[in-house]
C-alpha cells in the first residue's frame, strides 16, 4: 500500500489533497500542529495524523519516515507578517522535508511553489522558464527560497517536482472570494488597475495536476505552473460576485501610483504600532492585483497531459454556491 504524507493538511489545499488521496485508496498521514481543529476530523476520515510543527525536525523526520510520496503543502501564506516567521516556515520547513526525503529515500516529493516566484507584474508572459525575481516581499521572497532549496536536493537526488498555482479558487477556501465578497459587501472595493488579469486554478484542477505530478515519471525535476487557462478580468471576477451576493459592483478607479503609496504607508503605521492585523492594503495585494502577465501552463498538459475538467463558469458558479450556503443571511445584500 503506498503512504502518502501530507503537510499542512489542514488548510485548503491540504485538506483537498488530502481527501483525494483517501478516494484513491492510499494511506494518508498528515503532519498539522498541535491543537489544530481539524485533527479529530481528519482522525475520522482514517488518516494518520502526526502532531508537530514543520519547524520541528524532529516532527517532520516523524512524519516522513516510511513515506513513499510527500506532498509538500505547509506553508505561511500572507501579504502581512513577520519575515522570521515566513523565513522559518516557508524555508527552514522546506529544508527539513528534503533532509527527511533524502534520508529515508522516499520515491517522490511534490512541492507546491506559487507563481508568485515569477515576476508577473513586469513580464508580460510567465512560463516556467521565466527566472525568478526577489521583490523583497516576504511571502515571494521565502518561497523563492523554498524553491532553491528543492532544486538543490534535487540534485543530492531526491526526485521533486515544483507546481506554481495561480490563484486557487473553490469551495472551502476562506481568503479570495470570501474576502473579496465581504469588501463587495461593506463598499470599501475599489479598483487601481483597468482590467487587471486574475489567472485562476480551479482546487479540483490543482490536485489533479498535484497528483500527476506524484504518479508520472516525465514530472521528476520538472516545475509545473498550475492555471486553467481560462483569461478573466479582476473587475469581472468582481461582477460575479456581486451579483450572486446581490451587491452593486466596485466602480472607482484610483490610480496605482497612489494606491501603492497609500499601502506603503499604511504598512508603516501597522509596525511602528506592532499590530498582527494585517492592513487594509499592502504593495504585495496592490501589486498582486494589478498584474497583466499571461501565463502559459502548457507545459503540465504537453509532459503530463493535464486538461483541466472544471472550466471557469462551473468553477466561480461552485464557489459562489458554497459562499453564500456558509452564512446564507449574511449575503443578502440590497
Amino acid at each position: 500500500m503506498t503512504v502518502v504524507l501530507v503537510t499542512g493538511a489542514s488548510g485548503f489545499i491540504g485538506s483537498h489533497l488530502v481527501k483525494r488521496c483517501l478516494h484513491e485508496g492510499y494511506d494518508v498521514r498528515a503532519l498539522v500542529r498541535k491543537g489544530n481543529a481539524c485533527i479529530a476530523s481528519l482522525k475520522q476520515e482514517g488518516v494518520v495524523v502526526v502532531e508537530g510543527d514543520i519547524r520541528d525536525a524532529e516532527a517532520v523526520n516523524s512524519a516522513v519516515n516510511g513515506c513513499d510520496v510527500v506532498f509538500h503543502v505547509a506553508a505561511l501564506t500572507s501579504d502581512w507578517g513577520a519575515l522570521k516567521d515566513f523565513t522559518d516556515i516557508n524555508i527552514g520547513g522546506t529544508r527539513h522535508v528534503c533532509e527527511a526525503v533524502l534520508r529515508y529515500k522516499v520515491k517522490r516529493l511534490v512541492y507546491i511553489s506559487t507563481y508568485e516566484s515569477f515576476n508577473h507584474f513586469r513580464h508580460k508572459q510567465v512560463n516556467e522558464e521565466t527566472p525568478y525575481v526577489m521583490q523583497n516581499l516576504p511571502y515571494p521572497d521565502t518561497k523563492i527560497g523554498g524553491n532553491d532549496i528543492v532544486w538543490k536536493y534535487a540534485e543530492l537526488g531526491i526526485k521533486a517536482s515544483l507546481v506554481y498555482p495561480v490563484w486557487v479558487y473553490g469551495p472551502g477556501d476562506r481568503t479570495l472570494f470570501p474576502l473579496l465578497a465581504d469588501g463587495i459587501r461593506r463598499r470599501q472595493l475599489f479598483y487601481w488597475s483597468h482590467h487587471a488579469s486574475m489567472s485562476m486554478v480551479y482546487i479540483d484542477n490543482l490536485v489533479d495536476l498535484l497528483m500527476l505530478a506524484a504518479l508520472h515519471q516525465d514530472a521528476v525535476g520538472e516545475g509545473f505552473l498550475a492555471y486553467d487557462g481560462e483569461a478573466i478580468s479582476f473587475e469581472e471576477v468582481c461582477e460575479r460576485i456581486a451579483a450572486r451576493i446581490h451587491a452593486k459592483p466596485p466602480s472607482l478607479y484610483l490610480p496605482f501610483n497612489l494606491v501603492y503609496w497609500l499601502a506603503g504607508m499604511l504598512e508603516v503605521l501597522y509596525r511602528t504600532i506592532r499590530s498582527a492585523k494585517r492592513p487594509l492594503l499592502t504593495r504585495h495585494a496592490v501589486t498582486l492585483l494589478a498584474s497583466r502577465a499571461v501565463v502559459d501552463a502548457s507545459k503540465a498538459r504537453r509532459l503530463l497531459g493535464w486538461v483541466p475538467r472544471v472550466g471557469l463558469e462551473e468553477g466561480i458558479r461552485r464557489t459562489l454556491d458554497w459562499l453564500v450556503s456558509v452564512n446564507p443571511a449574511e449575503w443578502k445584500v440590497k
